[in-house]
């Protein structure tokens, strides 16, 4: 199913669900009918020796990345509105080997373009949207070559709101390879794992319960469904079941546990994500934390940097393309503090094992993983009631294991980044 038929079926509902909404809203009051804002992101970035499973290291690399996003929304009813934003990214660098591929006169494309409409039992959002699920490790990104720039999927949900405390969504995505809503077009393929010059799709769907009844154990279930996708071998349709637990045992215990079981009809894996936070003060929380992907393992739309900025670049082609997580087992000791209001640092120290020793060095040991993230706003409300300028800075290194040949093992990989943001 193309993109433009998408759009089509999009603006047909939309108006059966226009004309619908202006009958049932006649004797209710209107919401503002057009909103409007955007952002302006600016980072720098350095990365070295980050290592490969093919025994070669990425080679250094520095660059910055400029971008700029416009939103709109057009409410003419209560119950309905129309959303669309636009997005460009253009980088400079001084060393790596992107510098040809990323222009200061690149493409301005299309990330959001979608109908939302809203009944008593109901909520119906078709068209091109973002979509992220619980923490991010099954659905978050549907165009993950493009790094953050747009994380977008083609896709269409109807999420049910009829009973107390719970709603369930019901959705299906197919999001191109290229951005065809696109002006100065790049033809840049956003979504390929081992083929750069795939001109395909990815394609899925699921189902999403999320229960909040009762408030000290919030609890999600789901069932997702990927039916396409760029593979250097055949791709057979990946069924994946799981769950979620959320305790908040009381002001000072929290925690995370997530649970999956994956099959494609021959291979099996599963995932096990786990964090018990111990929040100590309001200013200060520990948390101690568990990582597991199986060998077999697919991340389905979740090929984001996830735990690691730096660790998403040592997945190569030769492991189905970069950012596509498996193979890892990491516990971990997670510290947050807030020194003051406008201030946090969270740092991460973990170890990595692979659990299938399959690595260039022959062993398991993945490495000692360190991340150190200080987020900060500068000013609130500035020019408007809305504006925002913040940014942070974060820093990983990764000292290599025995998964990795002695010559990795002797480089210490390193990732630091610098952002400052303004949102308005």
């Amino acid at each position: 199913m193309k993109l433009k038929y998408i759009i089509m079926t999009m603006a047909a509902i939309s108006c059966g669900a226009s004309f619908a909404a202006e009958e049932a809203t006649t004797t209710e009051k209107k919401a503002d009918q057009v909103k409007w804002g955007g952002d302006f992101r600016l980072r720098t970035v350095y990365m070295n020796n980050v290592p490969t499973s093919v025994g070669a290291n990425y080679q250094e690399s520095s660059f910055q990345r400029y971008r700029t996003r416009l939103w709109a929304e057009l409410h003419p009813t209560d119950n309905l509105y129309f959303r669309g934003r636009v997005v460009n990214e253009f980088r400079t660098q001084q060393t790596g080997d992107r510098a040809d591929n990323w222009s200061a006169f690149d493409e301005t494309v299309v990330d959001n373009l979608f109908m939302h409409y809203s009944h008593d039992l109901f909520d119906l959002r078709i068209g091109r949207q973002d979509m992220i699920y619980g923490t991010g490790k099954l659905i978050l990104d549907g165009t993950p070559m493009d790094g953050s720039r747009t994380i977008y999927f083609d896709a269409a949900k109807l999420t049910y709101t009829g009973i107390e405390d719970t709603t369930i969504d019901l959705f299906a995505m197919y999001t191109q390879a290229e951005n065809e809503l696109a002006l100065h077009t790049q033809n840049r393929n956003l979504i390929w794992n081992t083929d750069p010059t795939y001109d395909g799709a990815e394609a899925g769907g699921g189902l999403y319960i999320k229960n909040n009844s009762n408030k000290k154990m919030p609890w999600e279930a789901y069932w997702l469904l990927k039916t396409k996708e760029d593979s250097t071998t055949d791709f057979e349709n990946v069924n994946t079941i799981g769950g979620r637990l959320m305790p908040k045992l009381n002001d000072h215990l929290d925690g995370n546990l997530e649970y999956a079981y994956q099959s494609d009809g021959e291979d099996t894996a599963f995932m096990v994500d786990a964090l018990a936070n111990w929040n100590i003060t309001e200013k200060a929380k520990i948390g101690l934390g568990w990582y597991h992907l199986s060998l077999e393992w697919n991340p389905l739309f979740s090929r984001w940097p996830q735990y690691s900025e730096l660790y998403v670049y040592s997945y190569t082609p030769a492991d189905g393309g970069v950012g596509r997580w498996s193979n890892v087992s990491m516990p971990h000791i997670d510290i947050s503090l807030s020194p003051m209001k406008k201030l946090q640092s969270n740092l991460l120290l973990g170890y990595m094992y692979a659990p299938e020793e399959n690595g260039p060095g022959g062993g398991n040991e993945r490495g000692l993983l360190f991340t150190w993230w200080n987020k900060f706003t500068i000013r609130e409300k500035m020019l408007s009631d809305k504006d925002k300028l913040f940014g942070h800075f974060l820093a990983e290194m990764l000292q290599p294991g025995d998964y990795y040949t002695e010559d990795q093992q002797d480089k210490t990989a390193w990732f630091l980044r610098a952002e400052l943001s303004y949102q308005f």
